[in-house]
């Protein structure tokens, strides 16, 4: 034994001795009072043994019990925790806004049809009308379908036109007259918008905000695990130190009977009654609150895992049935934790995703600063038929007479004797020039006429734009630029912030380790260090104080002890979240 120990062995016997011979001196005094009450005492020596522990709660109904593993309280978390549910509609609505912007590649048809009657007055004769006026009907039907290329930003559009026209004008010699249109036409860009536009611009960032939601969604879901990780253990710590401060409630009835018993037999002082009756309120006072303890580790669990509606839950007790205890395996090199949180972590996912749409939105605005030259081609055929109109114009009647009369001269100078060769007849106006027989007829003759293909016309062409200054769309690319170097600034504090975490969780695990195996030691000695006590204070060589207050240095111990291996596996729950290894740890699923 060294002389330290030595002095500390001295120095600790002679406070025994002291603290004996003061508490002597108080219990000869209480005695002394004690004497002159005697009557009283003995009357009702049990009333101060009494049970003052209750496991009454508000709000919950003690006959009806559910007993949880951590995974069970996990698996409801996910299913019913508010805020998980938020993240899960936010993923819904992204999913949403990606279809909203994929949208725009769905094929568009569009179609019109209208009748239109219009009486026009009108002063010149050649209109064709008559009494001044110009009367027509109008039957009108159109179709067009239009379909983007998702590939080099391509528009492909297809127009069907019908209509039928009749008409008062006397020189239109179908009446009423069918036309049919039919087109197509096709622009590509060449330089701005081939390569990304705004609608693929939009769809590209849908998808990535999407995963980005998917991402917040997951972390989280790691963040509300994490939480009721701790809430679990906390209800387990609870309610364990409820049953340690229940112990040593015992502990004092039992010695306080145990007084009892030798006061009655005359080989104890009546004052040591009074000192373990003070214990034992205490240590009731102590167990009391405990169980608020409880009740408040409880309530914030069922806050994680409950919804609000859920009356018959919320009356029920949970009773974990996990306990807490060291794991061999938590632990890992500093270099390795710090690699996994950086591949796990859905924050450094989420600055990947907002990386990708800066550059996005650069390469669009790089887009627009160029020149836009689009190559454009368009094909359409043309069909047209009608009934022959059999009304006659003033031209063809003024003409008519002097034709016929001419023909009668003609045919006379034909009948006289010794007449030269034959003159040929004049034809009649309105025969010189017959409408040919491929355009008479009704809408179905048009349509004929329109996929024979006799009548078409096509275009091609280039239209150019080119912007002189384009300080709207070079400013925005400088903006997406600048936004950029913010979002590298921005992951390289985060990823110092995780580095830190990742420290602090690995050596909070660690320095938990140790002080369980402390609190487990210092436990042990403690439970010897009382049952010596006891052993001599039923010997006659120690006092009730002393009894106590070894009972009192136990169950700290057995505190201390519950307390370490609780905050352990919070500890590893701790960096189980900074790794975001959480849900695979614990074989869970989020969906």
């Amino acid at each position: 034994m060294t002389r330290q120990e030595l002095r500390l062995r001295i120095a600790d016997c002679g406070l025994r001795i002291l603290a004996a011979m003061l508490l002597f001196t108080f219990t000869l005094l209480l005695a002394m009072n004690v004497d002159a009450q005697e009557p009283v005492q003995a009357a009702n020596p049990q009333s101060a043994i009494r049970n003052l522990q209750s496991d009454k709660r508000v709000g919950v109904d003690g006959g009806k019990r559910a007993t949880m593993t951590l995974r069970d309280v996990m698996l409801m978390a996910l299913e019913n925790n508010r805020d998980i549910e938020v993240e899960r509609f936010n993923v819904q609505m992204n999913e949403f806004d990606v279809r909203s912007a994929e949208g725009v590649y769905d094929p568009s048809l569009s179609s019109s049809l209208f009748y239109d009657r219009r009486n026009t007055p009108i002063a010149n004769p050649l209109a064709g009308g008559a009494n001044g006026g110009l009367l027509t009907d109008n039957v009108s039907f159109a179709t067009t379908l239009t379909q983007r290329m998702t590939q080099q930003g391509g528009l492909f559009q297809g127009t069907f036109d019908n209509k039928r026209d009749t008409t008062q004008n006397l020189f239109n010699q179908l009446n009423p007259q069918y036309t049919s249109n039919l087109t197509f036409s096709f622009t590509q860009p060449i330089f701005r918008n081939r390569t990304i536009d705004p609608q693929r611009r939009q769809i590209r960032i849908a998808k990535k905000r999407l995963d980005i939601s998917d991402s917040q969604f997951r972390q989280r879901a790691i963040e509300i695990i994490a939480q009721v990780q701790r809430a679990y253990w906390d209800l387990v710590f609870a309610r364990r130190d409820r049953e340690i401060k229940s112990e040593s409630v015992d502990l004092a009835r039992t010695q306080l009977e145990h007084n009892q018993r030798l006061v009655d037999a005359g080989t104890l002082a009546p004052a040591d009654i009074i000192s373990a009756r003070v214990e034992l309120e205490r240590r009731n006072d102590e167990s009391e609150a405990a169980l608020d303890a409880i009740q408040r580790a409880e309530n914030a669990l069922k806050a994680l895992i409950l919804q609000p509606s859920n009356a018959e839950m919320w009356a029920t007790e949970v009773v974990p049935v996990e306990k807490p205890q060291l794991d061999s395996n938590a632990g890992m090199p500093l270099e390795d934790a710090s690699r996994l949180a950086m591949q796990n972590r859905p924050e450094m996912e989420q600055f990947r995703f907002r990386g990708e749409i800066n550059k996005i939105d650069a390469e669009f605005f790089k887009d627009q600063a160029r020149p836009q030259v689009d190559f454009f081609a368009s094909y359409g055929t043309v069909g047209l038929a009608g009934t022959e109109r059999t009304g006659t114009n003033f031209f063809t009647e003024s003409s008519l007479l002097t034709t016929t009369r001419i023909n009668q001269l003609i045919g006379f100078v034909n009948g006289l004797p010794n007449a030269p060769s034959p003159l040929i007849p004049i034809i009649p106006p309105g025969q010189q020039t017959p409408i040919p027989d491929f355009l008479l007829g009704g809408y179905g003759q048009s349509l004929g006429n329109l996929f024979k293909n006799d009548f078409r016309a096509w275009r091609v062409g280039v239209n150019i734009n080119l912007p002189l200054y384009n300080r709207t769309a070079k400013a925005n690319l400088g903006r997406a630029l600048a936004e950029g170097k913010q979002i590298d600034v921005q992951r390289e504090r985060l990823e110092q912030a995780i580095q830190v975490e990742v420290r602090n969780a690995l050596q909070a695990v660690e320095t938990a380790k140790r002080r369980v195996e402390a609190a487990t030691n210092s436990r042990v000695n403690a439970e010897l260090q009382y049952q010596s006590e006891q052993r001599k204070f039923d010997a006659g060589q120690s006092t009730n104080f002393f009894v106590l207050d070894r009972q009192n240095a136990m169950s700290a111990a057995r505190g201390r002890e519950l307390r370490a291996l609780t905050d352990y596996t919070k500890a590893v729950a701790e960096l189980q979240r900074a790794l975001s290894v959480t849900l695979s740890s614990n074989n869970v699923e989020v969906r």
